[in-house]
């Protein structure tokens, strides 16, 4: 009787939830395995991989054969390989074991074939015991079969050199077994001319602001287990597979049964992203919201050899379809392509890697195709970014114009970084983000820069990074208005500052460790995510921007606290955490008119660099507004 009861009830509930049409609340471990929250005409989204979702073991397509080269070819880049050798510039053993590792494959490749090579690279990882380093599967798994890596690290090593510190880059920044190569010497004057004199400072500001939301690091995972294992040990959890060996649990006795709204470890299940759109639509006036940026990362984080071409494709149409669902069609949302935005997960390659077409257009032309789709950039756009890797610039109804770039090109973990590595701009991403620049400084435009990984830091090579300073520093603060990444699951802000002896106009090639520290340019606006992995409270943004110099005057941060997501009855509870203002100038020190820019932030981090209390401050949790000193 109890089962029947029991087969009755959940047909009663499934008829309830049938294509939208109804609305059910949903208990934190609730196992119906799609969204309870409705998504307006948006696609359903699904849990633990039912539904239209694509099986872990789906194959996804390989890529084209590697090419294969005269016997002339060949003898030049073994000559070229000994000459480098015998040069020799290594000191570390396990430096210089890393690095001939890397040139011995580098010249198998050159007369192997592509599966030949991934049958050497399973193998030496097996004879090694390698597995610490495939992302928690098997050696052949990684590079073969679902995870299928291996023809891609054939592609870079035949690509590799060490006459360009291929090797060594490689091995600092994947292994840090080697010292940071050298920074490339970049001539500013092959990029720009110098800043002209009515250049170096901002225009005034309106006075009045439009709304823009801000959101990234989307990471809907549709394979989402509800009552599975929340504290693995290993890979993604809140899987169907997740375990934990130290407590001998697993999805079926979890010593964290995972929310259906979203765990520490674990990527974002249904409900709690569309939660995130629902207390937008609860916390700002969407009728004033001029625009929303998106940061990037559409992907979950599946472990390689889950992961597949298909699931790439099946989340990225999701995603776009669902913010346009929840926020309509007068909301345009200007998106970048994050380091999960692709499969393989962070890998691109420049147009001119390959004889052949790009290996990855076929992500590039999905993405650019959505986004025209759905209203947010028009045809010309589309076409560009389609063939240019997802950058595009658009100009939108007040003036600014957005420019997107790619910043996997120069995202550490992307191995298509690591050939020609003295050339900090293989792709022409920031080739064509100097472009855009200087044609919005001769219109007197403004700009805002769209990326997903910050430049700079743990995630991001040197050579790109230091040329994307000195393209910030050049055109900030007159023309460049706003730097806008995520990535870092955190809610940050990274400063730009000029160079030392920036006055010298003749100066066309710079130190980039000379920094001038009393002269800060632009501020960077890290956004914080909506995913809560890992050990992050989820959240988003809403900024209050001049509708003239398009500067942001004030920012307020929303977000959900994850600990309290088994409690919760129905759906997430989202908080206000604190408004820029009043957390960062309680005493109104700052002009009420002046933006929030590089100048008020150095202010702050230098405040808190002299007291330390500052660093840990709490934030008001209760109040929404000002304390009444800016009006």
């Amino acid at each position: 009787m109890f089962q029947l009861t029991n087969l009755v009830l959940q047909g009663l509930l499934l008829s309830v939830v049938n294509g939208h049409e109804g609305h059910r609340r949903a208990a934190p471990l609730d196992t119906y395995p799609r969204n309870t929250i409705p998504n307006g005409d948006g696609p359903v989204l699904y849990y633990n991989g039912t539904g239209p979702v694509p099986g872990v073991d789906t194959l996804s397509p390989k890529p084209a054969a590697l090419p294969s080269l005269s016997t002339q070819q060949v003898t030049d880049a073994i000559v070229q390989e000994v000459v480098a050798i015998a040069e020799g510039k290594f000191q570390s053993d396990n430096c210089s074991i890393c690095i001939s590792s890397v040139s011995a494959l580098h010249i198998a490749s050159l007369s192997l074939s592509q599966d030949a090579m991934t049958t050497v690279l399973i193998d030496i990882c097996e004879t090694l015991d390698l597995t610490s380093l495939v992302d928690h599967g098997t050696c052949n798994s990684y590079f073969s079969g679902t995870g299928g890596l291996g023809p891609y690290f054939a592609q870079l090593l035949q690509m590799m050199s060490l006459a360009t510190g291929d090797m060594q880059a490689f091995c600092f920044y994947e292994f840090k077994v080697c010292e940071a190569p050298p920074v490339a010497e970049i001539d500013e004057s092959a990029w720009f001319s110098p800043k002209p004199a009515n250049k170096t400072t901002a225009r005034e500001p309106w006075g009045e602001t439009v709304e823009v939301l801000h959101f990234s690091d989307w990471h809907l995972d549709p394979r989402f287990d509800i009552g599975g294992e929340a504290n693995c040990t290993t890979g993604l959890c809140c899987h169907s597979d997740s375990a934990n060996a130290n407590l001998n649990t697993t999805s079926m006795d979890p010593s964290l049964p995972a929310s259906r709204f979203g765990d520490y470890y674990c990527d974002t299940p249904a409900d709690l992203g569309l939660s995130a759109f629902k207390s937008m639509r609860r916390n700002v006036d969407l009728k004033k919201v001029a625009f929303s940026i998106f940061t990037g990362d559409i992907t979950s984080h599946d472990r390689t050899d889950q992961f597949s071409q298909a699931l790439a494709e099946y989340e990225e149409r999701s995603a776009y379809a669902t913010f346009k669902a929840q926020l309509g069609s007068s909301i345009p949302v200007y998106a970048t392509l994050g380091n999960h935005d692709s499969w393989p997960s962070g890998f691109n390659t420049p147009n001119n890697f390959r004889n052949d077409t790009n290996s990855f257009s076929w992500n590039y032309e999905l993405l650019s195709s959505l986004w025209q789709t759905e209203g947010w950039i028009n045809e010309t756009e589309q076409q560009y970014a389609s063939s240019h890797y997802g950058a595009y610039a658009h100009t939108t109804k007040e003036g600014l114009r957005i420019i997107s770039i790619n910043s996997d090109f120069w995202y550490t973990p992307n191995i298509f970084n690591y050939y020609n590595y003295t050339d900090p701009d293989k792709s022409g991403i920031l080739r064509f983000l100097t472009n855009e620049l200087i044609a919005a400084e001769a219109a007197d435009q403004r700009v805002w820069i769209v990326g997903h990984v910050p430049s700079g830091g743990g995630s991001a090579v040197a050579n790109p990074s230091v040329l994307f300073h000195s393209i910030v520093a050049r055109f900030s603060p007159a023309t460049i208005a706003g730097v806008f990444f995520g990535h870092t699951h955190q809610d940050n802000k990274q400063l730009f500052y000029d160079f030392a002896g920036a006055s010298n106009s003749s100066l066309s090639i710079r130190n980039y460790t000379d920094l001038n520290y009393d002269t800060p340019l632009m501020v960077g606006w890290v956004g914080p995510s909506i995913v809560p992995l890992t050990n992050y409270n989820a959240g988003w943004s809403v900024y209050q921007v001049d509708s003239s110099t398009f500067e942001i005057v004030n920012a307020q941060v929303y977000f959900a606290n994850i600990s309290n997501s088994l409690t919760w009855n129905g759906e997430p509870d989202w908080e206000f955490e604190y408004d820029a203002r009043s957390t960062y100038d309680p005493e109104c020190q700052w002009p009420a008119t002046a933006p929030l820019n590089a100048t008020f932030w150095d202010s702050v981090t230098n405040r808190m660099m002299s007291n330390n209390s500052l660093i840990q401050e709490s934030v008001p949790g209760d109040e929404e507004e000002s304390d009444g000193c800016y009006l």
